[in-house]
């Protein structure tokens, strides 16, 4: 069975630009080499971010998450089992965006949240339409 959790964050403003496209990167390599799929998106000193994998990799990268110092105000808003991923179990890469480009798996994502969860699409979709800017 998949798990998923997804949250926002404040990030802590004294992380420099480089802290932070260090921090980036290693996310970005770090999920992926633990199996972690999912995106993380970096906006005005905000994080969105959604995590999706085996459920006890997800829970423990949350911890660590929790206990991360370069964020604060973390306010989860999914924390449940899903029957299939809504990311590209294919290519099952982790997607960082911190600007407005690569937002294909994140549409595909909010996509498949309108059809199996509606219950929670409206609030992600509002979030990531926040984050990204769209259209």
């Amino acid at each position: 069975m998949r798990y998923i959790i997804s949250y926002v964050s404040t990030v802590n403003p004294n992380i420099s630009n480089s802290d932070m496209t260090e921090l980036m990167d290693h996310v970005r390599l770090n999920n992926n080499a633990i199996g972690l799929m999912g995106i993380l998106i970096y906006s005005e000193g905000n994080f969105f971010q959604i995590l999706e994998g085996e459920e006890q990799t997800v829970k423990m990268m949350f911890e660590k998450i929790r206990k991360d110092h370069r964020h604060y105000n973390i306010i989860k808003m999914l924390d449940k089992e899903i029957i299939s991923s809504s990311f590209s179990e294919s290519r099952s890469s982790f997607t960082v965006i911190s600007d407005h480009y690569n937002q294909s798996e994140l549409h595909q994502f909010l996509k498949k949240e309108e059809e199996h969860n509606p219950e929670h699409y409206k609030s992600i979709s509002y979030l990531a339409q926040k984050f990204m800017k769209f259209n």
